[in-house]
């Protein structure tokens, strides 16, 4: 499937989910509003291109989402803004280690599908950030450092391109889903074992009451 069409098919699969209910558990403060709005824009973005200079233009999706990413530090403190960029670099850094492998003829491709990549940086988002908003901004600020380091190392050599426009957009929401649905996965699991630790009557200590 072409990237553009994995990614419109994860955004109607998240619009879904999103109208169907799926709000509470996966926003954690997020304004419903602003999600929604989010969601009704993205696909008018991804029909727009901006032209940045002669030789490369930006996709509207792409502002789009960086645009709301800088929103969302707006809800984050100082020191959560802080961690939330560096996690972002971090998932960066490992996605276009990644994504170079892909492209290197070695045959890792047969074991490492380019999607893995994308689920890798969501699942890390989950496990280095708890909230929504954190996940949503390191992962955005991740991959756009991907794009700059890879429009940087094609105007001096040959370097493949890693993420165009759609790819960039389907790694994106590949990665958001997957570390919001590991998130809300783990706590749904942890509230369940307390409830039956309070069903089979044990205290904080272990022991039986």
């Amino acid at each position: 499937m072409p990237p553009v069409f994995g990614s419109v098919f994860l955004w109607i699969l998240t619009t879904i989910l999103w109208w169907s209910g799926w709000r509470k558990e996966t926003t954690e403060g997020i304004p419903h509003w602003a999600v929604g709005f989010f969601l009704a824009v993205w696909p008018l973005a991804l029909l727009s291109d901006i032209v940045v200079t002669s030789t490369y233009s930006v996709n509207g999706a792409e502002l789009w989402t960086m645009l709301a990413a800088l929103a969302m530090l707006g809800r984050l403190r100082p020191a959560r803004i802080l961690m939330s960029i560096s996690a972002g670099v971090l998932i960066g850094s490992i996605y276009l280690l990644l994504s170079r492998l892909l492209l290197h003829p070695s045959g890792i491709t047969h074991y490492f599908a380019p999607w893995g990549a994308a689920i890798l940086v969501g699942w890390l988002a989950a496990l280095l950030l708890r909230y929504a908003v954190e996940q949503f901004v390191a992962v955005s600020a991740g991959l756009l450092i991907c794009e700059i380091m890879t429009n940087l190392l094609m105007t001096s050599s040959e370097f493949a391109p890693i993420v165009k426009a759609s790819g960039w957009m389907e790694a994106w929401w590949i990665a958001v889903l997957y570390a919001r649905l590991w998130s809300v996965s783990i706590q749904s699991i942890t509230v369940q074992l307390k409830r039956w630790a309070l069903k089979w009557g044990w205290t904080r200590g272990g022991q039986s009451s």
